[in-house]
């Protein structure tokens, strides 16, 4: 039975489960309803593909994107690891830290429950959040879509969001160790934040450098872009790489909490 700090934590975070969740499905449909006015406009076809190459290697399959499938990968699916983060993170990063600067730590482990099982619970709530959230960007997709009667493909749709998942899970599982071993919330949130911002400016500069082309296997946003094709197949491998790194994460998180001194 789930214990009260996965349910108490999921609870704390309703309100921005709701707001987020809300918030970025209407900001999905918009993108959804502007879409045929963006289709309607060959001349930035045309534009688009007199760009110089490594521009295109940025913006990827210029046709693509004037598909609805290619224009919500590029306007929302393409950064929705870096959305969901932003909750992600800023929660993550004071889960164990901030119960300390709260002056609730002690109250917390006078709870009849182990270290180890305080830090799963938090991921697992945390994890829980934004896959809530997604679900709703999910579902406010079709919807739209339905609206509008937009011919696309729904699978797309839903596994295209489920693939933003998998990194935001790794993002908290950093969030969470910086909230274990490190001193202060803000330098968790810091230890993160700056690997997720790197991590796409990275892969933003990797796009348009020849240079480094050969660095892509490093690229956690390179990963993800590649994580599902255009008819909505989901690549299993690189959710279940995410996956490994995010538990191997958690548990350094947990040796780093049963040894800190509260």
């Amino acid at each position: 039975m789930l214990s009260s700090i996965y349910l108490k934590t999921l609870r704390d975070l309703r309100g921005l489960i709701l707001a987020w969740g809300l918030g970025l499905a209407a900001a999905g449909a918009l993108n959804v309803i502007f879409f045929p006015a963006f289709q309607k406009l060959p001349e930035l076809l045309t534009f688009l593909k007199s760009l110089p190459p490594v521009m295109k290697t940025f913006l990827g399959d210029i046709d693509a994107v004037f598909t609805l499938e290619g224009f919500l990968k590029m306007k929302l699916f393409d950064i929705l690891p870096l959305l969901l983060s932003v909750i992600g993170i800023s929660q993550a990063s004071r889960a164990l830290t901030g119960e300390v600067e709260d002056k609730t730590g002690d109250m917390l482990l006078a709870l009849p429950i182990t270290r180890r099982r305080v830090v799963l619970e938090k991921y697992l709530a945390l994890a829980t959040a934004v896959a809530i959230i997604a679900g709703t960007i999910a579902g406010g997709l079709i919807v739209a879509c339905a609206a509008v009667g937009a011919d696309v493909n729904t699978v797309y749709l839903v596994n295209a969001t489920l693939n933003g998942l998998p990194p935001t899970w790794l993002f908290i599982a950093l969030a969470l160790f910086g909230s274990c071993a490190l001193k202060t919330s803000r330098h968790a949130a810091m230890l993160a934040g700056g690997v997720v911002i790197g991590s796409y400016v990275f892969e933003t500069v990797r796009l348009i450098s020849p240079a480094l082309a050969g660095w892509k296997p490093i690229s956690i946003f390179a990963h993800h872009r590649v994580g599902v094709t255009l008819s909505g197949e989901l690549s299993w491998m690189t959710a279940a790489a995410f996956v490994g790194l995010s538990i191997l994460l958690t548990a350094l998180a947990v040796r780093a909490f049963e040894r800190r001194d509260l």
